[in-house]
């Protein structure tokens, strides 16, 4: 059983116009990916802001960083996955089809990144896009946690790991056999879909990590 075969109890919305169901997903994303979760939990636990404190970042590393507990850390991390789920399930639920549901994942993972409440200052989107990907397909989350710890074991920064993971895991499930991906899929999205999926969230990861990018251009300039 999969996402899809639950959501089909519910019959799905019945659209007006052909691009409701695209631009309902994006915006319902983008508001669910931007609820400040991080930000709200690290400031009733520590009465600090979070974006003035470690690395500025809203997300898991950071808020364990600047409470001193792991827990804490794991708790944000745990309540960002939840937010991309929420958003990819509530697609499914809503509309039925995958296209929907990618950019409902998309813009949840933009709105934790750039969230309107916290004047477009975010995380870095991982721990959403990961909480999507368990309602489409775990490819993504597989390849990128085992290249993730191949570069932490040759002692790379997380920032540094996060990007090398993020470049290479959309290359690597292309290269993969279609029936390779589909063993791991929680929809009936076809891997070719899937695929192009993991083209754009990387792409929208990238942007996350921007500053790491521009480190490394600097280093080699100098």
């Amino acid at each position: 059983p999969t996402f899809q075969y639950f959501c089909r109890k519910n019959k799905p919305f019945q659209p007006i116009f052909p691009l409701t169901p695209y631009i309902l997903s994006a915006l319902g994303g983008y508001i669910l990916g931007s609820i400040p979760l991080g930000y709200l939990l690290v400031k009733f636990r520590a009465r600090v802001d979070i974006r003035t404190s470690g690395s500025g970042n809203v997300g898991a590393y950071n808020a364990g960083v600047v409470t001193g507990s792991t827990a804490v850390g794991i708790a944000v991390g745990l309540l960002d996955a939840g937010k991309g789920l929420a958003a990819t399930i509530g697609a499914w639920l809503l509309f039925g089809t995958f296209w929907p549901v990618a950019l409902a994942l998309l813009g949840s993972v933009i709105g934790h990144i750039a969230p309107v409440w916290l004047r477009w200052k975010g995380g870095r989107g991982l721990a959403t896009a990961c909480g999507g990907f368990f309602a489409v397909g775990l490819g993504f989350i597989i390849v990128w946690c085992t290249l993730w710890a191949v570069c932490k074991w040759q002692k790379l920064s997380i920032v540094t790991s996060n990007v090398v993971a993020i470049i290479a895991t959309p290359v690597i499930l292309t290269l993969l056999p279609a029936n390779t991906v589909a063993l791991v899929m929680t929809s009936e999205t076809s891997p070719s879909e899937f695929k192009i999926l993991a083209f754009c969230l990387a792409g929208v990861l990238l942007v996350s990590h921007r500053d790491v990018l521009k480190e490394f251009r600097e280093e080699r300039e100098s």
